[in-house]
C-alpha cells in the first residue's frame, strides 16, 4: 500500500498527463504476465507485438521481466519519472530515466526485496548504470516494434481520456476525479491510497499530484515521486478497445495515396472521414476507427457539414454524422475502393460488412 497525504487544495495541485514510457512499461508487464494469449482487448495487440519482437530478434531485459511478474504489476519508482505534459515524449522521458542515480536504484531494490536481492535482479543491483543504459537503448526499439503500429489510435484514445478527466477535475473537483477512477485508488481522510500488494510506503510532503492514464494499465499501478514534492500515479484508462482490431494505417501524413482520386481532392485524413460516414456514426467512434484525434475528426466534420456533404443529428445522448445526398454522390463518383450505394444499403439493413472498432461517444 502506498499512502500519499493529499488535502483538498488550490487549483493546479492535481493534473493529468500522458506518458509513453509508462505505457511501454505497462505493455511489457502485460506481455510478461500473459505468456500465451493476452486478455481482451489486448489479444490482437499481444499477438502482433510478439511477432514483431521475434522478427526483430529483440529480447526484453530479464531483470525487467522478473520485476514485472514478481511485483504484481507495479515497478520500483526509479523506472518511471514524473511526466510533465500531455504529449508523452518518449525520448525526453528516457533521458530522465538515464539520469537516475545508481544509489537510488540500489536503495529501492533493497526496499522492495528486504529478504535479499533475487538472482534475476542481481545484474541491476550490482551495476545499475549498465542495466539502465541497456533499458534506455531497448525502449525506443521496443516502441517501434510493439506500439508504433498502434500509435495513432493509442494517441486518440489517450487524448480523449485526458479531456474527459480534466473536465471532471475542473467542474467537480479532485474528490470526484479520484472517485471516478475506481480500481486500486482510494481517497479518504485526506489520504490517497494506492493498493500495490504487500509493499508499504508513506510518501511525505506531496504538494502536487500527476494522474497518468494508461491504456496498458490493466493490473499495473505505477507510482513515483520527485524531490520537488510532485508525485505521479497511474490508473487504467478507458478506450483500450481501440487495440481490438488490426493496426490501422498511419494517417498523420495527409499525402494522398497514388491514384486515389478522393484523397487527391480532399486530403488523406478527410477522405477517410468521408469513407467512414456511409453509415451513421459518432465523432469518437470514427476517430478510433481511423486512428485520428477526436479534435481532428471534429474539425473535418464541421467543414463537411458546412459544405453540405454531411448531415448531423442527435439520437438520444449521442450526436450522429452521416453522408448527405451530395456526399454520397461525391463518394460514389470518386471512390476507387467500393460502391458507396451498396454500403449504404447494407448499413441500413444492419450489416455494412466492414470491420470497425467503436467506443462510447463522450462528445455531446
Amino acid at each position: 500500500m502506498i499512502e500519499i497525504p493529499l488535502r483538498k487544495s488550490e487549483h493546479g495541485a492535481v493534473r493529468i498527463a500522458s506518458s509513453s514510457l509508462w505505457e511501454s512499461l505497462g505493455s511489457i508487464g502485460l506481455l510478461a504476465s500473459h505468456r500465451g494469449l493476452g486478455p481482451w482487448p489486448y489479444v490482437n495487440w499481444a499477438k502482433n507485438a510478439r511477432r514483431s519482437l521475434n522478427r526483430s530478434n529483440m529480447v526484453v531485459p530479464g531483470w525487467l521481466l522478473y520485476l514485472c511478474s514478481a511485483c504484481g504489476g507495479t515497478l520500483p519508482s526509479f523506472l518511471s519519472a514524473v511526466p510533465f505534459s500531455t504529449k508523452g515524449d518518449l525520448e525526453e522521458e528516457i533521458e530522465l530515466l538515464r539520469a537516475v542515480s545508481p544509489t537510488r536504484v540500489r536503495a529501492e531494490l533493497e526496499q522492495w526485496f528486504p529478504q535479499g536481492i533475487p538472482a534475476e535482479v542481481a545484474p541491476l543491483h550490482s551495476d545499475p548504470g549498465a542495466a539502465v543504459a541497456e533499458l534506455c537503448a531497448f525502449l525506443p526499439q521496443y516502441w517501434r516494434a510493439a506500439l508504433a503500429p498502434f500509435a495513432a489510435p493509442l494517441r486518440a484514445a489517450t487524448e480523449e481520456e485526458i479531456l474527459l478527466r480534466a473536465r471532471v477535475l475542473a467542474t467537480q473537483g479532485q474528490e470526484k476525479l479520484f472517485d471516478s477512477l475506481h480500481g486500486r485508488l482510494t481517497w479518504r481522510d485526506d489520504l490517497l491510497r494506492l493498493d500495490v500488494g504487500t509493499l508499504r510506503v508513506t510518501v511525505p510532503d506531496v504538494s502536487r499530484l500527476v494522474i497518468v492514464p494508461l491504456l496498458f494499465g490493466r493490473g499495473a499501478s505505477f507510482f513515483t515521486a520527485a524531490p520537488d514534492g510532485t508525485a505521479a500515479l497511474s490508473y487504467q484508462a478507458k478506450g483500450a478497445a481501440v487495440l481490438v482490431g488490426e493496426a490501422p494505417p498511419d494517417r498523420r501524413s495527409d499525402v494522398p495515396s497514388r491514384g486515389d482520386r478522393l484523397e487527391i481532392l480532399l486530403g488523406r485524413s478527410r477522405a477517410g472521414v468521408v469513407r467512414g460516414l456511409v453509415a451513421p456514426t459518432t465523432t469518437s467512434a470514427l476517430a478510433a476507427t481511423l486512428g485520428l484525434a477526436p479534435s481532428t475528426v471534429s474539425e473535418h466534420l464541421t467543414s463537411l457539414v458546412a459544405a453540405g456533404l454531411v448531415q448531423r443529428r442527435r439520437a438520444g445522448m449521442r450526436v450522429l454524422y452521416e453522408l448527405d445526398g451530395s456526399g454520397a454522390a461525391l463518394l460514389e463518383y470518386l471512390d476507387n475502393r467500393h460502391s458507396v450505394l451498396a454500403d449504404r444499403r447494407q448499413g441500413l439493413s444492419g450489416g455494412s460488412g466492414r470491420s470497425t472498432v467503436t467506443v462510447p461517444d463522450r462528445h455531446r
